[in-house]
């Protein structure tokens, strides 16, 4: 299965050809070896063989969570290597399979392995940060951020009760997508486009009429088509405009098109990379750089008709994976689309524009806060007097 292999967007298959290589595996074929590691509650890394083999690591103590460990997960495939950036796919299915089985959180990371000369164990680079690396980031200075969430806060608890519910339930969604987006594309996808249909559902107007709504004119060559009388043509149109669905995903469609502000695809973004230091010792994350800026979506800036049938695709995109688990948000075309397209071997982008996860995440961002500055009062009321002092380790 190729790496923009769609046609498989449960994992079943990848699980399939899986099991059914080394079910079928011929005699004297060496197989490969793969490592990932996970992340799994207890005070000791686990120890074991088996069709997936698990050695120790370190403990790892994240706040607010159980005792956790660090265990390095060993498996073979027979047969062609998969790409190497199929590693988000592969670590998604072992980790649903081992948290089923074993009736714990097993989280798989997504990382590519590499050898340092003299070292044992390879070391591990994550490649999740390709998807949105703002996220992961260098934080701002503290004297940056603290203006900016008294302005928020500000804004935010001026509004009306409706109104901040709202706004709040979209800023609750936007942390949700960006904590699980290492873990799980397709779900941060998911929650992304809430996010934006909680201010849809808000502010958003829904379509009221037949000449509203972008499609109307495609029903209508059907319904030529099939010859219907009047009565028949104006009664399967009522019934259209009626559809609970269509008025969601048009509202949410239209909201994000029409409200974003001019300039929005052409706003200059950067991507930042860690560096990595490798020695004998293991490896460890070094100061990095930032890329060149580059328009967030050229593409959308160029044909703008492209915007509306690209957030539309993000819906249908959370409803396939809400409504049946369809994860068909893809590391690979989410991660390296613009090169895919620029060398041909994404046609289907050409025809369906999809929105990237860090198109669509800044997208929510800044709704939302353009909703703060439309609706909200940036008058701190007595917050600009309350000063949190850090005291000093004695």
């Amino acid at each position: 299965m190729s790496m923009l292999d769609e046609a498989d967007p449960t994992g079943a298959g990848r699980l399939k050809a899986w099991i059914d290589s080394l079910r079928n595996a011929a005699p004297g074929v060496a197989p490969t070896v793969h490592f990932l590691r996970m992340i799994h509650p207890g005070l000791y890394p686990l120890l074991g063989d088996g069709l997936v083999a698990v050695e120790p690591q370190s403990l790892l103590h994240i706040p607010g969570e159980d005792a956790s460990a660090v265990s390095l997960l060993r498996y073979l495939t027979v047969g062609p290597e998969r790409p190497t950036f199929d590693v988000h796919g592969q670590a998604a299915m072992l980790g649903a399979l081992l948290t089923l089985v074993a009736d714990r959180r097993c989280q798989v990371a997504s990382e590519v392995f590499a050898r340092v000369e003299g070292q044992d164990h390879p070391f591990a680079i994550p490649v999740s940060g390709q998807v949105d690396s703002i996220l992961g980031a260098p934080m701002p200075a503290w004297e940056k951020i603290d203006p900016r969430l008294r302005e928020v806060v500000a804004r935010l608890t001026s509004l009306p009760e409706d109104d901040m519910a709202a706004v709040s339930a979209a800023i609750h969604m936007h942390y949700c997508a960006c904590l699980l987006l290492t873990r799980d594309l397709a779900g941060a996808y998911a929650l992304t486009v809430g996010g934006i249909e909680c201010l849809a559902q808000r502010f958003g107007s829904p379509p009221t009429s037949w000449q509203d709504w972008d499609e109307a004119a495609s029903w209508e060559k059907f319904i030529a088509k099939q010859q219907f009388s009047d009565q028949q043509a104006q009664a399967l149109r009522s019934r259209l405009m009626k559809d609970r669905h269509i008025k969601l995903a048009e509202t949410f469609a239209t909201y994000a098109t029409t409200r974003l502000p001019d300039g929005f695809w052409t706003q200059p973004v950067r991507s930042y990379e860690w560096g990595v230091l490798a020695d004998p010792a293991g490896a460890h994350p070094i100061e990095g750089s930032w890329s060149e800026p580059e328009p967030r979506g050229p593409e959308f800036a160029e044909d703008p008709s492209k915007v509306k049938a690209a957030f539309k695709m993000a819906y249908q995109l959370r409803s396939g994976f809400l409504h049946a688990g369809r994860r068909d948000v893809s590391f690979v075309r989410d991660a390296f689309s613009r090169a895919l397209v620029a060398d041909g071997q994404d046609g289907a982008s050409r025809d369906k524009p999809r929105l990237t996860m860090a198109q669509l995440r800044a997208a929510l961002r800044s709704l939302i806060l353009l909703e703060l500055i439309k609706r909200g009062d940036p008058d701190s009321k007595g917050l600009d007097e309350t000063l949190c002092i850090t005291v000093p380790e004695r």
